[in-house]
């Protein structure tokens, strides 16, 4: 098949990227159509933002077009290809869309109900499934094809393990959150004093996001940004570069945060894995998904540093749930679009 991803913004760039790569894989001949260019060079590539990708001719040159953004701006990339394709007397291509991060309860509703009329959405699990499900009772949408592919939009594949010489905790950053700089000026201090307990132990703060290049430019909800103002940071206390992220978790003996979808392919790849639980579970920190992981924990049970390696990992059901337990993900999605292919074809 000739497939196209019409994405935007880095989240959306990568997942396109890890979607696309596992198509290609197997044997879909793959373009991305995104503002910016896919670091993987074997990818084809079209310079085009969202909007102009929609309403231009080429879009009927695919056999089916992915459109991963946000949801609000999946909806009207749909409303604008559908408005083009009816002024040129063409039938609309099929388009598929999906959540490009992993999301649940009302955090996925919000998501999901922009996507609703799509000729097939791409969950991740059982879990985003069943949620649909719920969507759809008494909705105005009766039916809405779906097909459930994994954890398509983070790196989840075998890497290679490359521990640091010192025991090595990844801290992740989340630029916004919490979004009180008092509040992360507490954990800035807090870390910093566990790193001068722990002197044998590296301790990163790895941006899970890109930050402004200019530090002056960074946010004060910004761990990275408290640690740049601190006048005596412990020297086993670092900061990571934002492109270094896959590379740091590779070689993390223990990684922690707060609500990052990073946490996810720590707990994947095998790496003890805390998700701190000083925050409760809130909506805004991304605390819902990861209610029932059993990998939530105060940061003083995580001290000293070596109780990370004791501490039980993820609760196994509850990652399958996620789409964990789906392995052949890309192959599901061409046969779903193989199948819709088909029907249109048979109208």
């Amino acid at each position: 098949m000739q497939l196209g991803l019409i994405c935007s913004e880095l989240q959306g760039l990568v997942a396109s990227e890890l979607l696309a790569t596992g198509l290609q894989r197997c044997g879909a001949r793959m373009t991305l159509l995104s503002p910016d260019p896919p670091k993987n060079r074997k990818l084809d590539w079209l310079p085009l933002p969202p909007l102009q990708a929609a309403s231009s001719e080429l879009l009927h040159h695919f056999d089916a077009v992915g459109v991963l953004l946000e949801g609000e701006a999946a909806a009207e990339v749909r409303q604008v290809h559908r408005q083009a394709a009816s002024l040129r007397q063409r039938p609309a291509v099929s388009l598929f869309s999906g959540p490009i991060r992993p999301l649940c309860g009302d955090a996925l509703s919000a998501d999901l109900l922009p996507r609703l009329g799509f000729e097939l959405l791409c969950l991740q699990g059982d879990a985003q499934q069943q949620h649909l499900r719920w969507l759809l009772q008494n909705g105005a949408v009766a039916e809405q094809p779906s097909v459930a592919i994994g954890l398509w939009c983070l790196p989840t594949g075998p890497i290679g393990h490359s521990p640091s010489q010192n025991p090595l905790l990844v801290v992740l950053d989340q630029p916004q959150i919490p979004g009180s700089p008092f509040a992360n000026g507490v954990l800035h201090e807090r870390l910093s004093a566990i790193a001068r307990d722990c002197p044998h132990w590296q301790i990163r703060l790895q941006p899970d996001a890109p930050l402004p290049a200019d530090p002056d430019h960074w946010p004060q909800t910004s761990l990275c940004w408290h640690h740049r103002q601190a006048q005596q940071a412990p020297a086993n206390l670092q900061i990571g570069a934002p492109d270094d992220l896959i590379w740091a978790l590779s070689q993390a003996s223990a990684c922690l945060g707060i609500g990052s979808d990073w946490l996810l392919p720590a707990m994947i790849w095998g790496k003890p894995t805390v998700v701190l639980a000083d925050y409760g579970i809130r909506t805004d920190f991304n605390g819902p998904l990861f209610f029932g992981s059993g990998v939530m924990h105060r940061l003083s049970d995580c001290l000293p540093l070596e109780r990370l390696q004791t501490l039980p990992g993820p609760n196994a059901a509850w990652l399958d749930s996620l789409g964990w337990a789906i392995a052949d993900g890309p192959q599901r999605l061409l046969r779903a679009l193989r199948r819709l292919s088909a029907a249109g074809d048979g109208r």
